[in-house]
C-alpha cells in the first residue's frame, strides 16, 4: 500500500511539473518597438519584434517562454514579426488603457481568444473578441473567421480589460466596465466549450465614459478588484477616483465598496489616478496619480495596505507616498517585481521598477530609470496579462492528511529556498510535498535567495479541506457469493 502510495503522489507531481509551467508572460513588446525578456529571470531588452506605439498591449508566449505573436488592438503580429493573414482591421482601439487582452482556450493548445475595448465615446467600438488558431499559417497562426464578434452586454465598454482563472483553476473570467445608459461591470466566462456571450453584470453608480482612462486589476487572491478613472468627465473631481470592490472568482461578480479620491472636494480636481497594481502576495496596493498642482510632468507613487481595504477611512489612512517621477504604467512581471513607465506626456526611454513590492512604505525599493530601453519610447502602460501567469508559487491538491505538491514559479531557479507552511513544518526542497493534519486557512511563506544574492519574500493563502474519515464498523465475514451492504454513515464529514 505504501509503495502504491508513494508512486501514485510521484506522478501526480511529475504531471503537475509538466503542465503547469507558467511561462506565458515571459515576454513583453509595447511602446514604440519596447520589449523585456524575462526567461533568464532577469529583464533584458529585446526589439526583435517591430511592435510600434501602443497604450493597449497584449503577448502570448508558449509553455516554454518562446513568444507566438503580440497584439496592440489593431493588429496581430506572429513570431516572424509580420501580420498574421488575416490579423488586420481588428475592431478596437490602441490607446485605451488595456485596450488588447489574449486568453488561451481552457483545454486547447492551439486556439486563443483576442478581447478589444474602446477609448473614449465607448459606444463607437465597445468590446469585441476575435479567436486565432495557431494551427493556421504553417504554424505561425492566423485569425479565423471568428472575428471581431461584439459583445452586446459590453456594447459601451472602454479602458477597461482584465482577466483571471476562475475558482475551478480551468475557466477564465475576462471583465470589463460598461457605460452610457447600462453602467455595470461584467465578466464574460471563457471554458473549454467557448465564450459566453451572455456574462455576469454587476451594477454600479453613474460614470462619464469620457476621460474614464486608467488600469484595473483583481488582488492575486482574487478577493479585491480596483479600477482608476482618470478624471471621469471632468465635473465632479470626487469621481476622479478608484473603485474599491469585492470580487467573486467562483461567480464574477464585482462588489463596489467604495469608492476613493485624494481630490478634497467636488471641485478641485488636483490627483488623477492612472494606474494600479498589487503585490504578488496581495497585502500592497500601488497607485499612479498625476498631481496637477505640481505641473504636466508630475506622476506620483502611492501605496496603500491591503489589511485595511474593508475599511474605507483606515484604508485611506493607510496610504504611503512612495515616489515622484516615472511611475506610470504598474504592471506585476514573471520576477515578482513591478514595473513602471513614462511620466506624463514626456518621452521616455527607461523602465523603472518596485523592486520589493511585498514591503511597506518606501523599504519597497523604487528604482528609477532601471532598464534602458536603446532610445526606445515607452507609453503609459505595459502588458496587459492574466493574473494565474504571475503566481510566485501554486499548489495541486485541498484536503487534510493527503498529499500538497507545492509548484515554484521563480526565474531563474533559485539558489536556495526556505517554504514555511504555517503549521509550524518547513521545508528547503525546491518542489516540495506536505501533508496538512487538520482542516482551515494556512499563510504559507516563501522566502527564495536567487544565484545573485537577490532576495524575494512572498506567501499566499491556501485552503484546506477536512478529510472524510469513515467508519465502516467491526469487519464481516462473508461466504464467496455473498453480498453485503456497507455504510459509513450520514455526518458530516463522512461517506454516505
Amino acid at each position: 500500500m505504501k509503495k502504491l502510495k508513494y508512486c501514485v503522489l510521484l506522478l501526480a507531481i511529475v504531471v503537475f511539473h509538466f503542465a503547469s509551467a507558467q511561462n506565458q508572460a515571459n515576454i513583453w513588446y509595447f511602446g514604440k518597438f519596447c520589449g523585456l525578456d524575462f526567461n533568464s529571470g532577469v529583464p533584458v531588452f529585446t526589439d526583435e519584434i517591430p511592435y510600434d506605439d501602443a497604450d493597449a498591449n497584449a503577448v502570448m508566449c508558449d509553455t516554454a517562454g518562446n513568444f507566438l505573436f503580440s497584439f496592440n488592438a489593431d493588429n496581430i503580429l506572429n513570431r516572424n514579426g509580420t501580420t498574421m493573414p488575416n490579423g488586420n482591421d481588428l475592431i478596437g482601439d490602441s490607446r485605451a488603457s488595456m485596450g488588447a487582452l489574449i486568453v488561451q482556450k481552457p483545454g486547447s493548445d492551439h486556439l486563443y481568444y483576442v478581447f478589444t475595448v474602446g477609448y473614449k465615446q465607448a459606444e463607437l467600438i465597445g468590446m469585441h473578441y476575435s479567436v486565432v488558431d495557431m494551427h493556421l499559417d504553417g504554424g505561425l497562426g492566423d485569425v479565423t473567421s471568428e472575428k471581431n464578434i461584439p459583445l452586446d452586454a459590453a456594447w459601451a465598454a472602454s479602458n477597461k480589460l482584465t482577466a483571471v482563472r476562475a475558482t475551478n483553476g480551468e475557466d477564465v473570467w475576462i471583465i470589463t466596465r460598461n457605460f452610457k445608459t447600462d453602467q455595470w461591470y461584467v465578466a464574460f466566462l471563457l471554458t473549454s466549450s467557448g465564450l459566453s456571450t451572455q456574462g455576469v453584470l454587476s451594477p454600479v453608480p453613474e460614470r462619464s465614459d469620457l476621460n474614464n482612462e486608467g488600469s484595473m486589476k483583481v488582488s492575486p487572491d482574487k478577493k479585491y478588484l480596483v479600477a482608476a478613472y482618470e478624471t471621469a468627465g471632468l465635473r465632479d473631481r470626487l469621481k476622479t477616483s478608484l473603485d474599491i470592490c469585492a470580487f467573486s472568482a467562483l461567480t464574477g461578480h464585482v462588489t463596489l465598496l467604495y469608492t476613493l479620491s485624494k481630490n478634497p472636494n467636488s471641485w478641485t480636481g488636483l490627483y488623477e489616478p492612472y494606474a494600479v497594481e498589487f503585490s504578488p502576495d496581495s497585502k500592497m496596493l500601488y497607485v499612479t496619480y498625476y498631481d496637477g498642482a505640481l505641473g504636466i510632468d508630475s506622476m506620483e507613487l502611492y501605496q496603500y495596505d491591503m489589511q485595511y481595504i474593508e475599511d474605507s477611512l483606515q484604508f485611506k489612512q493607510s496610504e504611503r507616498f512612495i515616489a515622484r517621477g516615472p511611475v506610470n504604467g504598474l504592471q506585476l512581471a514573471r520576477d515578482g517585481k513591478i514595473y513602471c513607465t513614462e511620466v506624463r506626456f514626456l518621452p521616455y526611454d527607461y523602465i523603472s521598477v518596485i523592486n520589493e513590492p511585498w514591503k511597506r512604505g518606501t523599504a519597497c525599493n523604487y528604482q528609477a530609470n532601471a532598464i534602458y530601453l536603446d532610445g526606445h519610447k515607452t507609453k503609459y502602460f505595459l502588458d496587459n496579462v492574466l493574473l494565474d501567469y504571475l503566481y510566485r508559487f501554486e499548489w495541486n491538491g485541498e484536503c487534510a492528511r493527503h498529499p500538497i505538491a507545492f509548484q515554484p514559479n521563480f526565474i531563474p531557479q533559485p539558489a536556495s529556498i526556505l517554504w514555511n507552511f504555517g503549521d509550524g513544518e518547513t521545508s528547503t526542497a525546491l518542489w516540495p510535498v506536505h501533508y496538512y493534519e487538520d482542516s482551515g486557512e494556512y499563510e504559507v511563506y516563501v522566502k527564495v535567495t536567487y544565484p545573485s544574492g537577490r532576495i524575494e519574500e512572498t506567501s499566499r493563502v491556501i485552503t484546506i479541506l477536512d478529510s472524510p474519515r469513515p467508519d465502516l464498523g467491526p469487519d464481516t465475514l462473508i461466504c464467496e457469493g455473498a453480498e453485503v451492504v456497507l455504510t459509513a454513515g450520514s455526518d458530516t464529514g463522512f461517506y454516505a
